[in-house]
Order: C-alpha cells, then structure tokens, then sequence
C-alpha cells in the first residue's frame, strides 16, 4: 500500500466515519464560535503573526484536516510533544458534532496574511517547495499541498503559517516525534537550512 493511500484511509477512519456536520445543528454551529472566538482564541489567533511561538493559524485550514487532527488529539493518536501537552486535554472534551462544527467554522475564515521572510531564503524555499530536490530523490511539496500552499482535503494548507512553526514541525517529522507517514520519506534529508527556507517562503505566501 502506497504512503499517499495510507494517510487517505487513517483520515477515512478518523473523518469519514464520524457524522457530518450539517447546516440545521446550529446549536454546534453557535458553541463552535464561542470556543474558537473564545478559549481557542487564545493562542489561535486570525493572524500568524499574532500567535504564540510554535502556534498554526488555523483560519483558512482545510476542513478535512482540522477535523481530522482534532479527532488524532481527542484519541491520543497524535502524539508528538505539543500535542499531548496542549491539545490532548482541551481535544478530549469535543464531540464529534463540535469537532464538525469547528472544522467548519475556522476552514470558512479569510486565511492570515503574508508575512515578511528574506527574498533569497524565500526564492530557495519555493524552489525546494515546488520541485523538491531530484538529486536527493526529494519531492516536491506541490503535488500534495498545492501550487500556492493552500492545501487539499486531509493535506493541510501551509501558506501564511508561521516559519518557527513550520520548521519545529518539519524538525518532529524527521526526527519521528510526529508520525506522518507520507512524510517521513520526503523531509528524511533535508537540513535545518532547507527547513529554514521552506518556513521562509511559505510565511511569506
């Protein structure tokens, strides 16, 4: 089984089994705006820029994604360390409905704007993200998460993210502290230069 088939069907088992959200519940449509205006504003903020260090936006996100890691959060299956030590908790408290509800809420909000990231470094980011690195048999980003960073279903948008952000997690995934199958092969030779550009560029998108 191919590692693009496999994040397809952990995200089926983790999304598409679960009830959809749908337009009528608007008692989850209103408790997801309070907690996302509310508790979740708290560190996730509209703008990047704004966040706490190491803290995605999550306005703009694809709802596929987010549905699927709050899910991940809520059963413990994401398990690298900001992840049990932030979200394990507050994800444990969603219902399915919520979680819905959330995914929907925040993938309707305008995405953050872009934020300023040094030409060269960012020129050498979107080379690596648009064509990888064939030499070291390195792909490149676009073909999953699109030609602008915008992401696509369970791919998640990466455009507007913080750089200190994106490099931490990049830096998880190789090191195998976050588990991203499809993942691990692509970011496995990369430096912590190649981190830095890529979190350079797509801040700046």
């Amino acid at each position: 089984m191919s590692l693009a088939r496999s994040v397809f069907l952990g995200a089926a088992l983790l999304c598409g089994a679960m009830p959809a959200f749908g337009a009528s519940d608007d008692s989850a449509a209103q408790r997801a705006a309070a907690l996302a205006t509310g508790q979740c504003a708290s560190c996730h903020r509209a703008q990047a820029a704004d966040n706490p260090p190491l803290v995605p936006t999550l306005q703009g996100q694809q709802k596929a994604y987010l549905a699927w890691q709050m899910r991940a959060y809520r059963l413990g299956f994401r398990d690298d360390p900001q992840a049990h030590d932030r979200m394990w908790t507050a994800a444990g408290k969603l219902d399915d409905a919520l979680i819905d509800a959330l995914a929907a809420y925040y993938a309707a909000q305008p995405p953050p704007l872009p934020m300023p990231a040094a030409a060269s470094l960012a020129a050498k980011g979107q080379s690596l993200y648009e064509n990888g690195v064939p030499s070291r048999n390195v792909a490149g980003c676009a073909g999953c998460h699109g030609a602008k960073a915008e992401g696509n279903g369970v791919f998640p948008r990466l455009a507007g993210q913080r750089a200190d952000y994106v490099v931490r997690q990049l830096s998880l995934i190789q090191r195998y502290l976050r588990n991203v199958g499809i993942m691990h092969s692509t970011v496995e030779v990369l430096s912590d230069d190649d981190f830095a550009a890529l979190a350079a560029y797509l801040q700046s998108l």
